[in-house]
């Protein structure tokens, strides 16, 4: 600390005192004696030790020094803060240390300057007075701030922060209690302090030249996360060097160091040269636990590096390869070729985002066949390491060319409810057509040979020619595709649908004989067709289903018995048809006649015996059943077969006598069926 002292020396006249030195303007200084380079000295109140540096906030008494004899009654101290400082106009009396003591309140230089005058004689002769001045420096006692750093091997690094927070010039350093180690300068390299995780460091600041101006401060040594680096994922977002995005696990965030102290953990993203795996260089320090994205970065090996925060040891993640993915095509195949920057244990390809092969962990390439000309595919290659991690080659996409022809198309033919042929096609295996392609259908038969205009892929077709036509002329189906590159296929193979024809086995119809032609599809005759009779009812509903039949002939012994009309159709599967499809045969009817029988006469007179009269007979449904007396009013109306006459005329009993009946109903294809006759009413 700077030690300057100066004198100021005042010549007084008789009993003139310090108040003669107000009508000067400053003190005259002259040197101190050479016996008695500090006339004065500052003791610390509390210690009573002599201190050559002042301690804010504790107080100090100033005392005369070399064996001084001055008059006590004369002797005055001021405290300015400063160097080289006096009283204005050299006036002690304004501001004296009450009893030579002062405290400091702020950190800085201070002068402190001392009025003496000899003892009296007693005796009338000038005397003079003596100031001198000391400059001290007065110290702040902030508690030190310290940052603590964790390292490997259950070691610590402290640091000292720089001036203001830490002004001390020394420091010493104890670990849970044991010996005090020091003294270290602030801007010192310290060495490490083995302490663990939970020990208690106390760190003891003060200055060289007044140790009792300082503080402490005990920092618990905080628990450091362990990092585990590991890639999740890489995935390459386009042509290397390129954009890449990672996620990471097993990193922490900003590391609570206690204290206000804070540090990010030592985390690196690295890469290795694909053709020298082994030698990784630091590509970025990692800020973010979790993510991580860059759109300029060369093929090759990744991996996390995470250093001890002080540099004593290193974790690394498993190395996570970059995978480049290119594409072309060329006659309806899509070749796929890529380069993967390091070894993985499993191999996927994705096409448009759903799996479509699972290949070795080696291979360099793949043919995609399975194309259609004029589409469109993405890929992307997802592959996983030894580790678990993800790595994910860049999304290409590629339109399938071609000079081929593609596959003939299969034809479903079959008949709808209304006898309409509903024609739809597909590809062999039941594949649809190529989109954006075309097909056109032709008609062999049907009345004559026909080819429909050409329609947009996969759309229906409905062939409308009148069923007696296409009875009397069996027609046969083909198409042909033409798809979006411009590549027409062959006439694809002929089918024909089944024609039933149904009609009444015996002359109540009571069975029905149904015949058919056989199914002709793309596979016959190779592949032969089965059959099932379908018994519909009037909305098409089906209620019954014979057995599957192979031959082209059935009896039917047991149709509806409720049912006027009889509705069936022939549901054929097999020859070829594509997909597991199935054709249908148009639909054929057997039309049964209605059949009324009402007795002559009944006899109500209670015996159980034709004591009601009841409508009899069959498919008679919705009809009205009139009843008139020999003057015309009617007696009975019944509207269904459940309702009898039992004879009574409005309330009244029996009469014997003779009635007039009438019979009207629409039968279930629209006829009018009608019948009249008379009963007798017999007692």
């Amino acid at each position: 600390m700077l030690r300057f002292l100066l004198s100021c020396a005042l010549t007084l006249g008789l009993l003139a005192g310090p108040l003669a030195c107000t009508s000067w303007a400053q003190c005259l200084v002259s040197p101190p004696p050479a016996t008695c380079p500090q006339p004065f000295r500052a003791i610390d109140v509390a210690s009573g030790q002599e201190v050559q540096a002042l301690c804010v906030g504790r107080a100090v008494r100033f005392e005369l020094g070399c064996g001084r004899q001055v008059d006590p009654n004369k002797l005055y101290y001021n405290a300015l803060p400063g160097t080289n400082a006096t009283p204005a106009g050299c006036d002690f009396t304004v501001a004296p240390l009450p009893n030579n003591t002062f405290t400091p309140t702020a950190a800085g230089p201070y002068s402190i300057a001392e009025l003496s005058n000899p003892l009296s004689t007693g005796m009338p002769m000038p005397t003079t007075g003596v100031v001198y001045v000391r400059n001290f420096q007065a110290y702040a006692s902030p508690v030190p701030d310290i940052s603590l750093i964790p390292c490997a091997a259950g070691n610590v690094r402290l640091g000292f922060q720089g001036f203001p927070q830490n002004p001390y010039d020394q420091y010493f350093v104890q670990v849970n209690g044991g010996p005090l180690s020091g003294p270290y300068a602030r801007n010192s390299a310290l060495p490490l302090f083995a302490a663990p995780a939970g020990s208690q460091i106390t760190v003891v600041a003060n200055y060289r030249d007044n140790t009792l101006c300082g503080n402490q401060v005990t920092i618990t040594v905080p628990v450091i996360p362990t990092q585990k680096p590991v890639i999740k994922s890489l995935t390459v977002q386009g042509s290397l060097p390129g954009p890449i995005a990672f996620t990471f696990s097993g990193l922490s965030g900003l590391i609570d160091l206690g204290g206000g102290h804070n540090i990010l953990p030592i985390n690196q993203l690295q890469v290795a040269s694909p053709t020298n795996p082994t030698r990784f260089r630091a590509v970025v320090g990692i800020t973010s636990p979790t993510t991580y994205s860059q759109s300029l970065l060369p093929p090759g090996l990744y991996r996390l590096a995470n250093y001890d925060l002080c540099g004593l040891d290193s974790t690394f993640s498993e190395p996570v390869p970059t995978i480049q993915l290119s594409a072309a095509s060329q006659n309806n195949v899509n070749a796929l070729t890529w380069q993967t920057a390091g070894p993985v244990a499993s191999l996927t390809l994705l096409r448009n985002g759903t799996p479509l092969a699972t290949l070795p962990p080696t291979a360099t390439s793949y043919l995609d066949a399975a194309v259609t000309c004029g589409t469109t595919y993405t890929y992307r290659l997802q592959a996983t390491t030894a580790g678990g991690s993800q790595t994910l080659s860049n999304q290409v996409a590629v339109t399938t060319t071609s000079t081929l022809a593609p596959p003939a198309p299969l034809v479903v033919a079959s008949f709808d409810l209304l006898n309409r042929v509903n024609l739809t096609a597909a590809l062999p295996g039941g594949a649809a057509l190529p989109a954006g392609s075309t097909v056109t259908y032709s008609r062999q038969g049907g009345g004559q040979d026909y080819t429909f205009a050409a329609l947009a892929a996969p759309a229906l077709l409905r062939d409308s020619t009148a069923l007696g036509t296409l009875l009397a002329s069996p027609p046969c189906y083909a198409a042909q595709v033409l798809d979006v590159c411009g590549n027409r296929s062959a006439l694809g193979p002929a089918t024909c649908p089944v024609l039933l024809a149904a009609e009444a086995a015996d002359p109540a119809g009571a069975t029905a004989r149904l015949s058919w032609s056989a199914l002709r599809g793309p596979g016959s005759p190779a592949q032969g067709a089965t059959y099932r009779v379908l018994t519909l009812g009037p909305d098409g509903t089906v209620l019954a289903t014979s057995p599957v039949l192979t031959a082209l002939s059935y009896l039917d012994v047991s149709p509806p018995a409720d049912r006027q009309v009889l509705r069936y159709r022939i549901e054929a599967s097999g020859a070829g048809l594509p997909g597991g499809a199935l054709s249908y045969s148009n639909l054929a009817t057997v039309v049964r006649q209605p059949y009324l029988a009402v007795p002559n006469a009944f006899t109500p007179n209670g015996d159980g015996l034709n004591d009601v009269l009841e409508v009899k007979g069959r498919y008679l449904t919705a009809f009205s059943f009139v009843v008139v007396d020999r003057n015309g009013q009617e007696v009975f109306r019944a509207t269904d077969r459940s309702q009898t006459w039992d004879g009574t005329i409005r309330g009244h009993a029996p009469a014997n006598g003779a009635y007039v009946w009438r019979f009207t109903m629409q039968d279930e294809t629209g006829q009018p069926f009608s019948q009249t006759g008379s009963v007798s009413i017999l007692k």
